[in-house]
């Protein structure tokens, strides 16, 4: 069964039980996924994926569902349990019917036929990352290479119907030069001529070499320079803060600052639904509204949030194409580029911090916007504009407010960042921000 049928076949069933609202969105997964480790493949698979996921409601009341690799007769009745399963709620008072329209959804090129039917390169791009990483100091290699082709069909009881596919090769890399220095490469694209992996391998086992033979330094505050996958990982934190349901729900550092400064001037924000090389979004929102290009924060003002039908009726506002039935959220974040090369933000340091990657990331106040991560991989010490020698063994502890409000330079340079420690798609410059608590990592 094709995906549109899919969606149509469980739309007409919802509708057969009288409900008062439908969106139906059916997709297809191909992946193609290598993991490798210490300079071998360890795994190498395909997976297909085969989903429906159906909204309902009926009299006020409001129900989500999914299925996995569905038949006809499991369709119906998985639309059929889920129409009585809302039946059974009590109405809910944020309920909002569907928009209704007949949508026009924008054209856009996010597709690669090329990746779609490789069968045989695979292989090739973790064998160019491994021996980028080697040549460039590293004595061993692991990481995953993943590539997927998706398709999605959308048909609403509000006459959205919209059809999209994409194509996307992440490939992450983590090079060791010995046991305690490590450093990561990311190369992340829709296309293939846009992929890069023996630019990651080589990034990845420079910073390795760069990392042996870590120095002292002690706990205080420091000018901190992010690197791309760092300001990827606290900007998507940005993004989710400015969902307008994270707001409603009390887990927003940027709730009640619409026209208010809530960042540096040189920084802004934006999120797009569909931009080239865009490595997530779609042409439709779960709701069936285009996606479009929303400004989040423009010179250091929050300009608005992100909302879906429910949430853009609570707030007295319009939706933003951002639907999430349950919570509106970011497609692409995208940090407008600076003007100064990261060797210019390195001069500008006299005592600070230079890290490369990051995880952990723990909020001990989503309100506040309060929390901590940890380093990881390559991080040095720099001093009088220059790097010293590599440090190991940080935590990070600040509230992101301050950061943003706290931020010095952007770079020119920008990298699509997604990974499991960055899931919402961000196109992230490096950044320097002014005094920032660095403690020692408990070991």
């Amino acid at each position: 069964m094709k995906i549109m049928e899919m969606a149509d076949l469980a739309l007409k069933e919802a509708l057969k039980l009288n409900v008062t609202d439908v969106s139906a969105i059916s997709a297809q997964v191909n992946e193609k996924m290598i993991r490798f480790s210490n300079n071998s493949i360890t795994v190498n698979k395909q997976i297909k994926n085969l989903g429906l996921f159906l909204y309902i409601a009926k009299d006020g009341k409001r129900i989500t569902g999914a299925t996995s690799n569905p038949s006809v007769e499991e369709i119906k009745k998985f639309t059929s349990n889920l129409v009585k399963a809302c039946e059974a709620l009590s109405p809910s008072p944020d309920y909002a019917p569907l928009p209704k329209g007949e949508f026009q959804y924008h054209p856009h090129e996010i597709y690669d036929k090329e990746l779609a039917e490789d069968e045989t390169r695979m292989i090739e791009f973790v064998k160019e990352a491994i021996d980028a990483g080697l040549r460039a100091g590293a004595e061993r290699v692991s990481g995953s290479l993943t590539a997927s082709e998706e398709e999605l069909a959308i048909l609403t009881s509000g006459n959205a119907s919209g059809e999209d596919r994409k194509t996307l090769i992440l490939l992450n890399v983590r090079a060791f030069a010995n046991r305690e220095a490590s450093g990561h490469g990311l190369s992340c694209a829709t296309r293939l001529r846009d992929f890069d992996p023996s630019e990651a391998g080589n990034k990845a086992g420079e910073y390795a070499k760069a990392s042996m033979n870590p120095g002292s330094w002690e706990e205080g505050i420091y000018d901190l320079i992010t690197m791309p996958t760092v300001t990827a990982d606290i900007i998507q934190h940005v993004g989710a803060s400015a969902s307008a349901f994270a707001v409603d729900a009390g887990l927003s550092f940027l709730a009640d600052k619409i026209g208010q400064r809530v960042g540096a001037e040189n920084f802004t924000l934006r999120d797009y639904g569909m931009i080239e090389g865009g490595l997530g979004g779609r042409g439709f929102d779960d709701e069936g509204l285009p996606t479009r290009e929303n400004t989040i924060i423009e010179k250091g003002i929050l300009k608005g949030y992100l909302h879906n039908n429910t949430t853009s009726k609570k707030f007295n506002t319009t939706p933003t194409g951002n639907a999430g039935i349950i919570d509106p959220h970011p497609w692409n974040l995208v940090v407008d580029s600076g003007t100064m090369s990261i060797e210019d933000l390195t001069k500008e340091v006299k005592k600070g911090i230079l890290v490369t990657n990051n995880w952990y990331t723990r909020f001990q106040n989503l309100r506040t916007g309060e929390y901590s991560t940890i380093p990881r991989d390559a991080a040095f010490f720099v001093e009088n504009g220059k790097i010293k020698h590599s440090v190991a063994g940080l935590r990070i502890s600040d509230s992101i407010p301050r950061q943003l409000a706290n931020i010095l330079y952007i770079s020119k340079e920008r990298r699509w960042v997604e990974w499991w420690e960055v899931s919402t798609p961000t196109l992230a410059p490096a950044i320097l921000i002014k005094d920032v608590t660095i403690t020692k990592a408990l070991e």
